[in-house]
């Protein structure tokens, strides 16, 4: 599966992005309903951005940390970063100020910029960008910052074992095949426009913004910092006349389940939907084939290997056990090989290997993960492969197919993660002797700790799990949430006495998972009966009958949570619960209660507890006199919550 080398000249990104100009200079390239930039606009704002950032210092090898907000503030930065020649590092929203500090030590950036004020930009100058993102035209030359051969383009990090972010370096060169490579793949044109979902400092966003950008097209940026839930999300594809746009597995899943549920279907302007990130079911693909939706493109990449090396698209054949991966992009090299590096027999099953001009610099400053990841084609040499850790095979019509890993890493909502990196931080507290984090098994979109107490620990039973609960949880939680993203923090936590192990020796997971699976949860004095939960909500439909909101919302919570122990005060979130389980919390409840005007995934931020959500249902509908709380009415409450990371 080779793909011939392109040929690439100095600086071909910046040569690029000048002919798209030239060509579509009137065309609208951005737009957040706010504010449209076309492209002459645009790129006379990047240059402004890259004089100012070029005074500070900026320049080709260095380094500029993007601090944003709005996804296109962030866009319109890193292009005024490229144009100065310099990379950027643009860091997840709503990541802990601790996580965020150990990025920001991982990369030797030279400034920090941003709109408005300095806020904790510690020892890096700050530049404030808000003249320049609100400004007209540029008030003088742009810096002559043509960048040689091998510069960086950008950097974006990763969960590393030792506990430590790896921070992955892609060059221009590697950005400008990449963009290319998607953009005839996806047969991208002028007249497409793309919606920008992915949380800003995830790879997606270079996936969603450069592709498209060679084109002509228009990149249609998510106005708030909270990714829209289903219904928002059909309303927005419909209203902006959106023609792609890429969801991560999970989020794709609830799309379609609204869909179902609604009996809808995709806009007819729609005519891509990416997904990847996590395993396809293979039944959902076809679901979504006989509603007649929008093509579905299943896309599979890695940070290192500039975001996506392959994309699958077509009907699913009548005997697929999985949904292939598909055939490698026109910048990628993509081959199955056995531990000897060498590739393996068609059918077959080995390790994924990546190679060609797609391929990362490496690690900054981690020679020792580099070495282990960047490896050598032994029947090239010269040539580097990027061993990816996944298995797979490939299929007799030429198309690749997923069959797990060689190791321990998840994948969450569209991220890697390496569990030692969440373990270290568990087992840093000295009540903790041993740590093993999964991911959830009733969720797949949450992660659990079995933790082995360092002493004794009161009803912690040799073959069993008691959760972990009260303040001793919320320690741990708090020690975890200063140094990790809100998808990496496990909130299920229990205790064990031992940790099972296979015939290897090495830990058992899929035993514990089982364990897990039916440990004893505490009970929840409630007063609402118990009985009938979930298909209870069911009876009540089909009987016409609108159930009160308490009763309904608690059915719902036992239900996504899988716990009856569920009480009319236990929060969704310290559940286990998070923005996808959310987003299918408020699918169900627009089902069981229709007359709910407002309600959204970041209502259940904002009320996470049954009791809450179920005043805040009934001053909506007019069963209550008063707002919940006492605060501002359900159909007035502006508040966004959380970062919702949809991929």
């Amino acid at each position: 599966m080779t793909a011939p080398d392109p040929v690439v000249e100095s600086d071909a990104l910046r040569v690029l992005w000048r002919a798209v100009v030239a060509r579509h200079g009137g065309r609208v390239a951005l737009s957040d309903g706010r504010r449209t930039l076309t492209y002459r606009r645009l790129a006379a704002v990047a240059k402004r951005i890259a004089g100012r950032l070029a005074a500070a210092g900026a320049a080709p090898g260095r380094q500029v940390v993007l601090r944003m907000d709005a996804p296109v503030d962030a866009i319109m930065c890193m292009l005024g970063v490229l144009e100065a020649g310099a990379s950027f590092v643009l860091l997840e929203d709503g990541l802990p100020q601790a996580a965020r500090a150990a990025r920001i030590d991982r990369v030797s950036a030279v400034l920090q910029a941003g709109r408005g004020r300095s806020a904790g930009a510690g020892p890096l100058p700050w530049v404030d960008l808000s003249p320049d993102l609100d400004g007209a035209e540029p008030d003088g030359p742009a810096p002559d910052s043509a960048a040689p051969p091998g510069t960086a383009a950008y950097v974006m990090f990763t969960s590393g074992s030792t506990g430590r972010p790896k921070a992955v370096e892609i060059e221009r060169d590697a950005l400008h095949g990449f963009s290319l490579a998607a953009a005839d793949r996806l047969a991208l044109r002028p007249g497409d426009r793309w919606l920008q979902l992915a949380s800003l400092g995830f790879d997606v966003l270079v996936e969603e913004v450069f592709p498209i950008l060679t084109t002509g097209g228009t990149v249609i940026c998510r106005p708030r910092s909270t990714a829209p839930d289903p219904q928002e999300l059909h309303g927005m594809l419909s209203d902006l006349d959106v023609t792609v746009v890429e969801l991560s597995t999970q989020y794709w899943r609830e799309y379609a389940h609204w869909l179902d549920v609604r009996n809808e279907t995709t806009p007819p302007g729609l005519r891509r939907v990416l997904v990847g990130g996590e395993r396809m079911d293979p039944d959902d693909w076809r679901r979504w084939e006989r509603r007649d939706h929008a093509p579905l493109v299943h896309v599979y990449g890695l940070t290192e290997c500039t975001v996506t090396s392959t994309m699958y698209d077509g009907r699913l054949p009548a005997d697929a056990q999985e949904v292939p991966i598909g055939t490698p992009l026109a910048n990628a090299e993509v081959t199955v090989r056995g531990p000897d590096r060498l590739p393996v027999a068609a059918g077959e099953i080995g390790e994924i290997h990546v190679g060609g001009p797609s391929l990362a610099s490496g690690y900054l400053g981690d020679p020792e993960q580099t070495a282990r990841r960047f490896v050598t084609d032994p029947r090239s040499p010269g040539r580097r492969l990027y061993a990816t850790g996944d298995l797979g095979r490939i299929l007799p019509d030429g198309n690749l197919e997923f069959r797990g890993r060689l190791d321990d890493q998840i994948k969450i909502r569209g991220h890697r993660l390496e569990p030692a990196s969440v373990e270290r931080l568990l087992t840093a507290d000295p009540g903790v002797a041993q740590a093993v984090v999964l991911l959830d098994a009733s969720t797949r979109t949450t992660l659990s700790a079995c933790l082995v107490p360092a002493g004794p620990v009161a009803e912690v039973t040799r073959g069993g799990a008691l959760p972990v609960t009260g303040e001793r949880r919320e320690e741990l939680l708090a020690g975890l949430a200063a140094e990790l993203p809100d998808w990496a923090v496990p909130h299920r936590l229990f205790w064990t006495a031992e940790l099972p192990k296979n015939a290897h020796g090495k830990v058992d997971r899929r035993s514990l998972d089982a364990l897990l699976a039916t440990a004893s949860r505490p009970t929840a004095r409630s007063t609402v009966p118990e009985t009938g939960i979930g298909a209870s909500v069911g009876r009540h439909l089909a009987a016409g009958d609108e159930p009160a909101p308490l009763a309904a919302v608690l059915r719902l919570f036992r239900v996504l949570l899988d716990d009856p122990g569920v009480g009319p005060d236990s929060d969704f979130f310290a559940g286990g619960g998070q923005s996808i389980l959310a987003m299918r919390l408020v699918t169900e409840l627009r089902t069981v209660l229709p007359s709910t005007p407002g309600l959204r995934a970041s209502t259940v931020f904002d009320h996470p507890t049954p009791r809450r959500l179920a005043l805040w249902l009934a001053a909506g509908t007019g069963r209550s006199g008063s707002a919940p709380d006492g605060g501002t009415s359900a159909l007035t409450d502006g508040s966004e919550g959380p970062t919702c990371n949809g991929h």
